[in-house]
């Protein structure tokens, strides 16, 4: 044994529609870059035992999380406060209101968890047992986000649609790995024991194709299932179209710069905003494309998509960069040259007009429920002296 490692296996709860795979820590022996056999479950009380670090790190804040997500604590967080200790999660999750505030809560930690388990490479397994080393059923992280395509061709019968997902260059088929949901929205999911991010994406929309790589809409439903599927994530995703007019759009028909609060840095930094006519795009999003399906006059499809053109933001970009302001890590802008929070201010006041005329619409946070104005101000003292009889005194 080299050393030991707070690892986390996810749980599968078969039993519990609607709750998505639950974490759970361990202390495991990790031996020439392999995985043991666990030792004990990691809890503040263990991990202080075997000599293991973990306050003010990642971990810290996820054992906080695994404890949180206990069956039984969510038992006791959801139980209504007339029923009996025997009243499970199963009888509790019966309740349509208290699953949706259930799941919500649920989904919660588990983006935070996955983030911060992500973030910092730690080991995570699925659904791994005592009598197994945790290596067989160790977990690796993918390297990029997956972006969903949806692809739409045109068939004498109707439409065939189907999803693919793209990792840089390389493009997965569903049907052709081995997949799991491990979280719905925001979309975390296995791909041949590789853990994924999706973008933009419910992850339940890939299950159609986890057995079949299309699926065929004959005309008389067409309608009916774009509003109903394809409309509600069509705007997030990529398209092909093949057989179908479509229009492209990927002028920047105005910008804004919005002022709002990093609350990690602690200071009020600047958001540029692209409005594409039919889209509105982030500076700081990946999203990089938008669609939208419309019905012609004679019920012919019509997709407009929209593309952004990094070379026209990286025009504008420039001019808020000439004006001493800098896109940090997040593609937030800020000036670098001050340590005061609200700096940012002072600079939307002393370049307002001059953005004005460049094309730019500013938006201003309330502070304190306080409207910011950008007139200047200046203030005049007028010292007026008594008169004594019919003469003034200087």
């Amino acid at each position: 044994m080299d050393s030991l490692c707070i690892c986390y296996n996810l749980v599968d709860h078969n039993n519990l529609p609607g709750i998505p795979p639950l974490p759970e820590a361990y202390i495991v022996p990790v031996t020439n870059e392999r995985l043991g056999y666990v030792e004990k479950q990691a809890t503040p009380a263990t991990l202080k035992s075997f000599g293991i670090p973990y306050l003010e790190t990642a971990h810290e804040q996820l054992l906080e999380i695994c404890s949180n997500l206990k069956i039984a604590v969510l038992e006791q967080q959801f139980r209504p406060a007339k029923k009996r200790k025997t009243f499970g999660l199963a009888d509790i999750l019966k309740d349509p209101k208290i699953k949706d505030v259930a799941i919500n809560y649920i989904n919660s930690k588990l983006s935070d968890f996955y983030d911060l388990v992500i973030q910092n490479e730690y080991s995570v397994t699925h659904n791994a047992q005592r009598k197994d080393p945790f290596e067989v059923h160790r977990l690796s992280i993918g390297e990029n986000t997956l972006n969903p395509i949806l692809e739409f061709t045109k068939t004498d019968e109707g439409i065939d649609y189907a999803f693919s997902l793209k990792e840089e260059e390389k493009v997965v088929i569903p049907q052709n790995h081995s997949i799991q949901i491990l979280l719905n929205e925001p979309s975390w999911i296995v791909v041949d024991k590789s853990i994924y991010h999706i973008n933009n994406l419910n992850a339940n929309k890939l299950k159609p194709f986890f057995s079949k790589e299309k699926i065929t809409i004959a005309k008389k439903h067409i309608k009916t299932y774009l509003d109903k599927v394809i409309i509600p994530v069509i705007k997030n995703v990529d398209v092909i179209a093949n057989g179908f007019e479509i229009i492209i759009n990927k002028n920047i028909a105005s910008y804004q710069i919005e002022i709002i609060q990093d609350f990690i840095k602690e200071i009020y930094v600047a958001k540029v905003i692209f409005n594409y006519g039919e889209a509105i795009f982030d500076y700081n999003s990946n999203k990089k494309t938008s669609s939208d399906v419309n019905f012609g006059d004679n019920e012919e499809i019509q997709i407009t998509q929209t593309k952004r053109d990094p070379n026209a933001e990286k025009e504008i970009i420039a001019l808020l960069e000439s004006k001493d302001l800098k896109a940090n890590a997040n593609r937030l802008l800020e000036i670098q040259t001050s340590e005061d929070p609200l700096a940012i201010f002072s600079w939307v006041q002393k370049h307002h007009k001059e953005l004005e005329t460049e094309g730019f619409e500013i938006i201003l946070p309330d502070l304190d429920n306080k409207t910011v104005n950008l007139d200047t101000h200046d203030i005049q003292i007028k010292n007026k002296k008594k008169m004594t009889g019919s003469m003034s005194k200087e």
